[in-house]
């Protein structure tokens, strides 16, 4: 696998989003694109000086003579196109007010002068200048603003033009499911009401998502061909050739992926697209088949951070294990970097945009009693201008009020940011040290039993494997309590309900603990219920809540016993299961924290905090509780109470 995962592609995405700046003016209807200008002959050769130097003090120069003529020839579209200029002089100085101005500039004239496409070209240079500077919540946020007046104007290529905007803002926020729902509608958008355009690029963009993300390649190459049959520049071909290889390879069809290699190379050196990101990952691909190993590190190189994980790849195909796992956890250690700036780059984009708020709003204010006084001082009416200073102070209050509103819903978002924050180091933690003990225990005694210099007796060898069994199990449980806990809070499972015999769940339950419990320890199960007695709910999970009880048991019993007992008659209306020990037990204070998620009596025993976490949400799921029984001062006993009647 040559693609990133779908946790985040941003690498790659920020370096492709400066051609965006290209390919916004590029898919400006095809009308213009086939005469770009349509202008009076006489401007045409100072536009084209005027754009050769758009990067330049001179070409704002030039800009300005363009203006003047075309206001003395009264052609409209030129004057739109002299305000273009300006706006891409600035976007290269990167200065954001002046940016603002000439966007602004260049909207009123279009709109003025009735070119619409250059209202929504100064739209989509801005957003497309943010998100190059990553600064992608603002330019969500004028990409909304841009989607409410394309709709507004009822404006086909402003419409589609918002539309595709979103999807490339998602894409880089590493959303890529909305980002996709957004070019298929910017695709379907496009077929329905601008049929002469080219869709070819948003054709290879939903191939790029069904190959890196859904990994439908089926899917992706049906987008490919499309983009190769509707694609109306050979630059896109390319583009499309390019993507197609990368699904080949995928696919395993490795003759059809040499010939298009060959057949997109060529393609994409008379293109010039030889700094193209899918291009590169496309010669790593043929560098591996090809055993150029070297040669494939060489455009990893080529990819910046991305590259990353190129290397660790082709570490891989190379069986070079070590390297591979040492570039792999770099490449992820980047990843939480990248993430944790996107997030430090969003709040630092509110607060800015809170000051300027401030700020904007201190000058009405000032503006306000300047022109009350003014007022007072012409007129001398006190009344009047005791009337105007009561409303004043009236907006006062209320603007002060949403600004208190708002300081709370930050500060509430960032005392649930730093809860996130204090969840995620518990938990690798707990994982670090849960993980790495029962691997090392694992890998060292396989190391033993393989050993031809271990002069080990079957005695011996029987115990080696009984540890690596049980090291295994303890595994196979952290990851069963990490998957279970992810599932039931995303609500992606659904309970099955159906009749089961309590003692047979109670049995199951007994059957599967029975082989870890201690030496010394009794294990038995009582019931008050007849055999024939079956309750309604979901007999998997019920039995689930069981073993956990029963593991937790084991662990802190050493000596006594450990009894499941099942009741009718101590809860009436419900089925009371109850799993009690003669360990440790817990203290009081821990009642109901012990079943908060990570939370453990002993932080040095055993064990991630997960399993009586989980028996709580599938409880709370079944319309059940769990609890521990404080009364009893023996060890400990938990109960798991379960409504008689099917409720769920």
């Amino acid at each position: 696998m040559l693609i990133p995962s779908n946790r985040t592609k941003r690498e790659c995405i920020l370096s492709r989003l400066c051609f965006l700046v290209l390919s916004v003016w590029v898919s400006l209807p095809s009308a213009a694109q086939n005469n770009p200008y349509k202008i009076d002959d006489a401007l045409y050769p100072i536009y084209q000086r005027a754009s050769k130097q758009a990067r330049q003090q001179e070409g704002l120069l030039v800009a300005d003579t363009l203006y003047q003529q075309a206001l003395k020839l009264g052609d409209k579209k030129a004057q739109c196109l002299a305000y273009i200029i300006p706006l891409q002089f600035y976007i290269s100085q990167k200065d954001d007010s002046k940016i603002e101005k000439a966007s602004t500039d260049l909207k009123e004239i279009s709109r003025a002068n009735n070119y619409l496409q250059y209202y929504y070209h100064a739209w989509s240079s801005e957003i497309i200048y943010f998100l190059n500077q990553q600064r992608s919540l603002l330019a969500l946020q004028k990409a909304e603003k841009m989607k409410k007046q394309a709709f507004a104007d009822r404006y086909p290529y402003g419409i589609f033009s918002c539309i595709r905007t979103m999807g490339h803002i998602y894409k880089s926020r590493g959303n890529f499911d909305l980002s996709a729902q957004y070019y298929q509608e910017a695709l379907d958008y496009m077929l329905k009401n601008m049929p002469d355009q080219d869709p070819s690029q948003l054709y290879s963009s939903l191939a790029e998502y069904y190959r890196n993300t859904q990994k439908d390649y089926a899917t992706a190459l049906d987008y490919c061909e499309k983009a190769l049959k509707s694609a109306k520049t050979e630059r896109n071909i390319a583009q499309a050739m390019i993507e197609k290889c990368l699904i080949l390879f995928r696919q395993g069809r490795i003759d059809e992926f040499n010939d298009c290699y060959k057949e997109a190379v060529q393609m994409a050196d008379r293109c010039k697209l030889s700094a193209n990101v899918s291009l590169l990952i496309a010669h790593i691909s043929k560098n591996i088949l090809d055993k150029q190993y070297e040669q494939a590190h060489a455009h990893a190189d080529q990819l910046s951070e991305k590259g990353l994980q190129q290397h660790a790849y082709i570490y891989e195909y190379a069986k070079d294990y070590p390297n591979a796992i040492k570039y792999l956890k770099k490449y992820h250690q980047q990843l939480d970097s990248t993430n944790n700036l996107l997030q430090l780059s969003d709040i630092a984009e509110l607060n800015t945009q809170i000051g300027a708020e401030r700020l904007k709003m201190e000058n009405i204010q000032a503006t306000s009693r300047y022109r009350i006084t003014l007022f007072s001082i012409v007129t001398g009416f006190l009344l009047l201008s005791l009337l105007f200073l009561m409303l004043y102070l009236h907006r006062k209050r209320k603007v002060n009020l949403e600004l208190c509103h708002k300081n709370e819903e930050l500060s509430e978002a960032r005392d649930q940011a730093e809860a996130a924050n204090k969840a995620k180091s518990i938990f690798l933690q707990n994982m670090s040290h849960e993980i790495r003990t029962p691997l090392n225990s694992i890998v060292g005694f396989s190391q033993l039993i393989t050993s031809p210099d271990a002069n080990l007796s079957q005695e011996e060898r029987q115990d080696f494997c009984h540890l690596i069994q049980h090291n295994s199990d303890l595994l196979l449980t952290l990851v069963g309590d990490i998957l279970s806990a992810a599932e039931l809070e995303s609500n992606r499972y659904t309970m099955k309900i159906a009749p089961h015999s309590c003692n047979k769940l109670c049995r199951e339950a007994i059957t599967t603990v029975e082989h870890r419990k201690p030496e010394g320890v009794k294990l038995y199960y009582t019931s008050e219920v007849d055999d024939c007695y079956e309750l309604s709910t979901d007999g998997q999970r019920v039995c689930q809540i069981l073993i956990n009880f029963l593991t937790n048991a084991e662990k802190h019993t050493t000596q006594g016993e450990i009894r499941l007992h099942c009741s009718l008659t101590e809860n009436p209306g419900y089925v009371t299961f109850s799993v009690t020990d003669t360990g440790t037990g817990i203290p009081p204070e821990y009642s109901e924290t012990i079943f908060e998620r990570f939370e453990k009596a002993d932080n040095f025993g055993q064990g991630t905090g997960l399993g009586l976490n989980i028996c709580r949400l599938i409880a709370e799921r079944l319309k059940g509780k769990v609890l521990l029984d404080k009364e009893y001062k023996e060890g400990a006993r938990f109960v798991f109470v379960l409504p008689v009647k099917k409720s769920i």
